[in-house]
Parts: C-alpha cells; structure tokens; sequence
C-alpha cells in the first residue's frame, strides 16, 4: 500500500483494493470455493433465501492447494503488516455463502489503539441491489462508535437510509481490507453472496501494553471457543517461513494448534 492509501485505511477503517487478484486467480478461488461448500454441506443444497447463512470456519484445509496460497500471498501479507506490524497474528479462514441482507454491525472491538481486521474476497459482482457490502466510514473511532451503537436504535431511520453510509461496489479480483471495528451492513435481501475471509490481529506484550495484551488473550481464547482449533497440522507443517511467523505467534500464546476441532482438518 502507498502512505495514502495506509493514511485511508486509518481514516476511514477500510480500503478496498480494486483488481488485486487476476480473473483467473478469482477464477480458480470460485472455482474451489463451490466445490468446497457443497463438501462442507455434504452434499447438500446451498441455503435457500431467509435460511441460515452458511459459514465455514475455519475453511482452508477444504482445497489446501488452492486456498493455502491466499496465505502466502505476498499482496495480502504485505497489506496486513503495514497495517497491523510486522509482527501481526493470522487468526481464522472463512468461507460464507450469506442468504440475505444484515443490519448494521461492527466485529471484534479491540481497545483504544489496538484492533484486529479481515481481508474479504467477494467472488461475485456486487453493488447495493446484489447487497455489496456498506460501511460508515470512520465509525472505527471509539466516540464515533459509541455514539452510534448508544443511539442507533432510537434514530429511527431505515437501515438503508442511515446517513454516511458508502457501498463497497465490489468486482471479482478486489480485495476488502477492513479494521472489524466499523460498522457494516449489507442492504438487500438478495441471496448467495459469496466471500472468502482472511482474518488477523496485532500482537503485543504485557511490558508494552498490559490493556492490549489482555483483550488480545481473550480475544483469541473467544475466538477458539466459538470456532476451535485455528491452523490444522498439514496448515502448520506445510508452512513456509513468513506463514510460520504468522502461526508461530498464536501459538506461543496458548492458541492456534489448540481447540476442538470443527471442520475439516488433516491432522496427519
């Protein structure tokens, strides 16, 4: 990323990057993204419209050969540690096929000065009818945000008529990198949006910053309770030295090769 493309990101708590991956990246990625869900749902029919989503995580270990190199790819890291260190934590993969609209929403919220993000990969084209993604930009800012969740309930205003919201018209190729503390929506109950999720976090010591370090231990002990075991073996062993960097860090904590297994894993 430029200096101003980090100084949006900052600003705003996102950037998207438009035509990052080739058609025949994005190609390949549908591709196996399909064959992978429909393994996931053993066979299954995808979700009908007003069904629950479905969400797989963590989902790479469902086509190693082709999802494991979204963690080597150097377009990704690099974005990530300019954005969160050198020394950032890779946490979970998803592969979600959602089935309708949602409301507006923020993820994880780290403290003042400390976040986690994802990189998010739409595999279909999406404006505001397909239900693309729209976020307040700025609302990553702690006053900002909770303003917005004290009294967003009583603004009575429509969920699409919230003012200074910014669709993220999306084409297949584009990368969403996006701090999980803004706040999204997507405004159309049109199904089957398709997204491959890579999600990370800072990391941090308790000599350097006790209040970091304590919500990044629980943040990474929720997120093994709610999803379990982050990396499979063949994951880890199969690592090469800049994703083992990213994998070595949970797990010198305690996580990332701890936890139920959930998912399709290869563990030999």
């Amino acid at each position: 990323m430029t200096p101003e493309q980090i100084n949006y990101f900052r600003t705003f708590g996102f950037f998207l990057c438009k035509n990052l991956l080739s058609q025949e990246e994005t190609e390949v990625l549908s591709t196996a993204f399909d064959k992978a869900m429909e393994k996931a749902r053993g066979g299954a029919p995808k979700p009908a419209p007003g069904e629950k989503r479905q969400q797989i995580i963590p989902f790479f270990d469902y086509d190693p050969e082709v999802f494991y190199a979204l963690l080597d790819d150097a377009r990704i890291l690099d974005t990530f540690e300019q954005l969160l260190g050198a020394d950032f934590i890779l946490t979970l993969s998803e592969g979600i096929i959602h089935t309708g609209g949602s409301a507006w929403h923020h993820d994880a919220y780290g403290p003042e000065g400390f976040f986690s993000m994802r990189a998010a990969i739409y595999l279909d084209p999406l404006g505001p009818e397909e239900g693309c993604l729209s976020v307040i930009p700025g609302s990553h800012c702690q006053e900002f945000r909770d303003y917005i969740v004290a009294h967003k309930d009583a603004l009575e205003t429509l969920s699409e008529d919230m003012p200074g919201q910014y669709p993220l018209v999306n084409e297949p190729g584009d990368v969403l990198f996006m701090n999980h503390k803004v706040h999204h929506a997507a405004l159309s109950a049109k199904p089957w949006r398709r997204a491959i999720h890579l999600n990370a976090v800072q990391n941090t010591t308790p000599e350097k910053n006790p209040r970091h370090y304590d919500w990044l231990v629980e943040f990474l002990a929720g997120e093994t309770r709610r999803w379990g075991r982050f990396y499979s073996e063949r994951l880890i062993n199969s690592a090469g030295p800049r994703r083992k960097q990213i994998l070595d860090r949970a797990i010198a904590l305690g996580f990332g090769d701890k936890g139920s297994i959930t998912q399709l894993q290869d563990l030999t």
